[in-house]
């Protein structure tokens, strides 16, 4: 009983308000209200044990444990021997100056740790918190143990990934590879890991369900206080639209190369061809055999052959600087004639039908490119099965506005595209053309006809024997718009409301 009113009294003179509780039946949350609690050795061990149990669940600092003992009990464990987690010890008999003393020192120790543990939890859940709202995925992997084990990732590396992180917990990151497992890009990583040091890589992965994306992972080692390498952080990207856009960009400065090489070469080849078409006139002039003259003339009418493409190769890629007048013939006829060779390597029949027209005001190779894409992606729709590709020129008014203008359309008996496929041919890099195609030609041509003031539409059907794509693209003749104008367009371009008064047959 002396020993506990002396510890009455000391908590009294600390301005402390005591309270006497039973070993049994004590309640956690009541516990945790104290600032410190004084207790036999046993019971102080049991608190020890129940405290730290929520300590490691995150719920805070616990009250400083102080156990009391007696010369006649058993020895206690030093503070410096494992399994002593008391805050402090009073060894009676004390009087009671030497227990306030005592109380105020370990009181002392025990809220200035208490402090710095509250600020290091603080900042804890400020990390984690950073950490789960980083829209860039996370992952910690364990550089203590054999082959690199993930031990921690962040919500935004379960949504790009599609997994868990109770999945990926303990494995090592490559999984995400696949069968990729000889990029070049991986001796990037390679050499981080060998070096500990930071890397760069963009490495193709793949999604839980088998979804490709391109990785941009930027590798970090982290060490301890002495030096020592104790994790990997991985910060990991989606780059997959930017990869793509730098492909299509490549394959874009490939194509206009070669348009730039055709066009040369078309160019070079005019004048040796004039010149041989000239001999082939005097030698034509000549006495010579019927026989021979028959030959000439067959020459001749080849020749005049060669030199219509070249001249309409050069009007193919001739690049328009300003907008000019031209008629619906101009703009078809150099892409028909293009593209005859390819229609009828593929069993592809052409019919074209051409109503006169007036000219139309457009920047005329961007047309072109327009409609060349059209005139491609229909015979490529025939070319395992052949087809017909139909098209049509001919003046047409539009509904509501009352503007007027040519219609073209290009028709094909292909497969014919399914709806959700056309939800998408309008969208950058979508293509069914696999490494093929950009995904870029639509697209382009949006923004092409957006400019002119136009509008396109499709239809298509799969239907057995009656399969095929319909493209009907509207040009107004005084075609070239404003900066304003087409961001006003742009909204309406592809709304199904913009209906055509007329409509060719297919």
């Amino acid at each position: 009983m002396a020993e506990l009113q002396h510890i009455l009294t000391a908590a009294s003179e600390m301005k402390v308000e005591p309270t006497i509780f039973s070993a049994d039946g004590h309640n956690i949350h009541q516990l945790k209200t104290f600032e410190f609690i004084v207790a036999d050795r046993l019971v102080a061990q049991e608190l020890v044990l129940l405290f730290e149990e929520h300590e490691v669940a995150g719920e805070g600092i616990s009250p400083a444990i102080i156990a009391v003992t007696r010369p006649d009990t058993e020895a206690l464990p030093t503070s410096h021997q494992p399994g002593c987690n008391f805050d402090g010890l009073l060894t009676f008999p004390m009087t009671g100056t030497q227990v306030r003393a005592q109380l105020s020192a370990i009181m002392y120790a025990h809220c200035a740790f208490a402090k710095r543990y509250s600020d290091a939890w603080r900042e804890l859940q400020l990390n984690r918190r950073i950490f789960r709202s980083i829209t860039a995925g996370i992952s910690v992997a364990s550089a203590t143990v054999p082959d690199l084990p993930l031990v921690y990732v962040n919500p935004a590396f379960e949504e790009m990934t599609g997994y868990t992180r109770a999945e990926v917990q303990g494995r090592n990151c490559r999984f995400l590879e696949g069968n990729e497992r000889h990029q070049p890009a991986l001796a990037i990583v390679r050499d981080a890991l060998a070096h500990r040091r930071k890397g760069v890589a963009v490495l193709k992965n793949f999604r839980k369900d088998g979804t490709p994306f391109w990785n941009e992972l930027s590798l970090s080692p982290i060490m301890d206080d002495e030096g020592h390498l104790t994790h990997y952080v991985g910060i990991q990207t989606d780059v997959t639209k930017r990869v793509d856009l730098e492909l299509a960009l490549r394959e874009s400065e490939k194509l206009a190369a070669v348009g730039r090489l055709a066009s040369s070469i078309a160019h070079e080849i005019n004048n040796p061809l004039t010149s041989v078409m000239n001999l082939n006139f005097l030698a034509l002039s000549t006495d010579c055999s019927q026989e021979t003259k028959n030959f000439l003339v067959t020459a001749d009418r080849e020749l005049k052959r060669v030199k219509l493409i070249t001249e309409q190769s050069l009007r193919f890629f001739k690049q328009s600087t300003k907008a000019q007048s031209t008629s619906p013939s101009e703009l078809l006829d150099p892409i028909l004639d293009l593209y005859q060779s390819h229609a009828s390597n593929a069993g592809v029949t052409t019919d074209v039908r051409e109503r006169p027209s007036r000219p139309l005001v457009c920047m005329e190779s961007e047309i072109r490119q327009v409609l060349s894409n059209l005139v491609s992606n229909a015979i490529y729709a025939m070319q395992e099965h052949g087809g017909q590709l139909s098209v049509r020129s001919r003046e047409c008014g539009m509904w509501g506005n009352g503007r007027e203008g040519v219609l073209f359309t290009v028709a094909d008996t292909g497969t014919g595209m399914s709806a959700e496929t056309l939800s998408c041919i309008y969208k950058a890099f979508f293509t069914t053309k696999g490494i093929g195609g950009t995904g870029l030609g639509l697209w382009i041509s949006c923004e092409i006809i957006e400019r002119h003031r136009g509008t396109i539409e499709v239809r298509s059907s799969q239907r057995p024997g009656a399969s095929g794509t319909v493209f009907q693209l509207f040009l107004p003749y005084e075609g070239i718009a404003s900066k304003t104008e087409v961001a006003d367009l742009s909204r309406s371009l592809r709304s199904p409301s913009s209906t055509l008064r007329s409509v060719l047959e297919h």
